[in-house]
């Protein structure tokens, strides 16, 4: 875990154009966050961001500290004063950095782990007269730890064949710690693949998320089925019990 916490990954801001994209000239700006997430507990307790604008302009950023929970498996945010961010709004030159630091107010809760995101948003100026396209406000938003020593995840797998053929994977952390599931796969007992999902997804503590899966063709509903993957907490391995329609 500890090597997640200083390794400097980066995010971008990509803009998908739909129709209206391609119909219309899109200007925005593009930037990106180093590193793509901040893990802090009581011997370290403020985190440093790098913001690195990428275009040819200025861009003009403001900063939005939520909580962040999952009630049914679901991300809610909400605003919160937990977060001081310095500086929350700032305007970064083309090509340019900008450090923001990141702290808690208050102590650290010493059982549970705090879990937050940070939006960073785009400020857009207004078009220029004669502008005939589509401006865009980008944002970015990453995920932000406050840990707790004895808080730690621990998942358990349960699965559910449905009428149609389809399988509803559920994945519970019992803990008091976030659990981030990079991919896993799905083997039937003859070590048959059911299942192969890609793409990470964050467990918060105390929370579950789900997954609905269509198997390969023919392939047979097993009682028992065994996962295996990767995660932030290290490598996944379980058996899962299969429930019928």
């Amino acid at each position: 875990m500890a090597a997640l916490t200083t390794r400097l990954g980066r995010t971008r801001a990509v803009l998908i154009g739909g129709l209206l994209a391609a119909a219309l000239p899109a200007a925005a700006s593009t930037f990106n966050l180093a590193p793509i997430r901040l893990e802090m507990d009581r011997s370290r307790q403020t985190g440093v961001l790098t913001l690195h604008n990428d275009g040819d302009a200025p861009v003009t950023i403001q900063v939005r500290p939520v909580s962040w929970s999952q009630p049914e498996g679901a991300d809610r945010y909400e605003p919160t004063q937990d977060l001081i961010v310095t500086p929350p709004v700032f305007v970064v030159a083309a090509h340019k950095d900008q450090i923001v630091r990141v702290a808690r107010r208050g102590a650290t809760d010493g059982e549970r782990e705090r879990t937050y995101r940070l939006f960073f948003e785009e400020v857009p100026d207004a078009a220029p007269a004669g502008f005939n396209g589509l401006k865009v406000a980008l944002r970015i938003g990453i995920p932000v730890f406050f840990a707790a020593p004895a808080a730690k995840p621990d998942l358990a797998f349960s699965a559910r064949w449905n009428a149609d053929g389809t399988l509803e994977l559920s994945a519970q952390n019992k803990g008091l710690a976030h659990f981030q599931i990079t991919d896993f796969e799905l083997s039937a007992p003859d070590a048959t693949q059911v299942a192969k999902v890609g793409g990470s997804r964050y467990v918060l503590g105390g929370s579950e998320t789900h997954w609905s899966l269509t198997p390969a063709p023919g392939t047979g509903r097993a009682e028992h089925l065994r996962i295996s993957g990767h995660g932030d907490g290290g490598a996944i391995a379980a058996d899962v019990a299969v429930t019928a329609p």
